[in-house]
């Protein structure tokens, strides 16, 4: 494997993600789109930018930015898509539809030589996270983890119809609102192999950017201090699951 500190760029891309979305997302929603696109044209005003259901097909040279923190024990990656609306499905009254949609994927990988050596996985789900993690034994406090599905170090993740929350598989158990609607994902639609189109969140024309997208309902910037390095869970080491048995949560 090349090191971070030889070739960041080579080796976040070791690392990116595979997005599977729902066969239905183009008919109902949006796939990701390029977020420099919509901060050049509303970044002065965005008044202007209102509900935008596009593209309507997955664009393989969609950017997929990233975030990468080097450290001796571990290297922190995030990933980060944006849709052009957010559309929860069949939630009454305009609920969990907003303008702009800011998606992640957290890695923490934790090279050889260290005490807990391996990968963890921070999947954004809507408020929370879910972990996933290879070897499958090593946790965060707080979380228990759940299978991935890896080709090499890329993990898939399966992404739930308009809302766009992220899951590691399609048949997990998505999350429930109001006890009523639930996020809603399927296997058989587009894969978007995000490792072919990455960029450098520092490199982008919203990079120091720290406001809303949109309107008060919309996303944080990926550099707001919401969505800090410790947003999904605090900067601790992991520890094997029988040690960790106390407050854990899925």
């Amino acid at each position: 494997m090349v090191y971070p500190e030889e070739d960041p760029e080579h080796f976040v891309r070791t690392f990116a993600p595979i997005l599977h979305f729902h066969p239905k997302e183009g008919n109902y929603c949006c796939f990701p789109s390029d977020a420099e696109a919509v901060f050049e044209r509303h970044s002065k005003d965005w008044s202007g930018f209102g509900k935008t259901l596009q593209p309507k097909k997955l664009q393989q040279d969609t950017p997929c930015y990233y975030e990468i923190w080097d450290g001796p024990d571990m290297t922190q990656m995030k990933f980060w898509f944006w849709y052009n609306y957010n559309k929860f499905p069949k939630a009454p009254l305009g609920l969990g539809q907003h303008i702009g949609d800011w998606e992640h994927i957290e890695v923490r990988h934790y090279p050889l030589g260290s005490k807990t050596p391996g990968t963890i996985w921070l999947v954004s789900n809507h408020l929370k996270a879910i972990l996933g993690s290879h070897p499958g034994h090593f946790i965060l406090q707080g979380f228990m983890p759940q299978p991935v599905t890896l080709a090499d170090l890329h993990i898939h993740v399966w992404v739930a119809l308009g809302s766009h929350a992220s899951y590691l598989s399609p048949d997990d158990k998505t999350r429930r609102f109001l006890g009523f609607w639930r996020d809603e994902t399927e296997d058989g639609g587009p894969i978007w192999e995000t490792e072919e189109n990455l960029k450098g969140l520092g490199d982008t024309n919203f990079g120091r950017f720290e406001g809303r997208w949109g309107n008060k309902r919309s996303p944080r910037s990926p550099r707001n201090p919401y969505n800090c390095r410790e947003r999904n869970a605090p900067l601790l080491k992991p520890t094997p699951v029988n040690e960790n048995q106390n407050g854990l949560s899925s």
